[in-house]
């Protein structure tokens, strides 16, 4: 089966208005709470902003503190897994992926990257029609 989304509007700190390939998706840790999300082809992993592990009720282990490098430059991050869950209608996927917290005061969307996400489906952009379509991959993971 495939799930197909429109993109969603979002609005840019500067003001400014643009269509996303973003997707809602559940997170899971002390609380499960919905939210949207960036499918990011160019994210090698995927990442949130600490307030949303905060809410989440997430280990905050500063023990797996590293230091991440993107477009912006370097930020301090924690290592971690966490569930998630992509449905639409009644399929349903839940699975695990690493991600990235990022420490600090960012403003930032939750982003899914490569690692964990791609692995799970074939993933189109229709760019012209503001869609995103993920077809599950039938593959196990250990």
């Amino acid at each position: 089966m495939t799930l197909n989304f429109h993109y969603k509007t979002i609005k840019r700190p500067d003001g400014t208005v643009i269509k996303t390939p973003s997707i809602p998706i559940l997170l899971h840790g002390k609380e499960t709470i919905e939210f949207v999300a960036l499918v990011d082809s160019g994210a090698d992993v995927s990442m949130i902003p600490i307030s949303i592990a905060e809410l989440l009720g997430l280990d905050l282990n500063e023990e797996s503190k590293f230091q991440a490098f993107g477009i912006g430059g370097k930020v301090d991050t924690l290592e971690t897994k966490i569930n998630i869950t992509v449905q639409k209608g009644h399929e349903n996927h839940k699975f695990q992926i690493p991600i990235k917290i990022i420490l600090g005061n960012y403003d930032l969307p939750i982003l899914l990257g490569r690692l964990g996400f791609f692995d799970r489906f074939i993933i189109s952009f229709n760019q012209s029609q503001e869609k995103i379509s993920l077809k599950s991959v039938h593959k196990s993971f250990s």
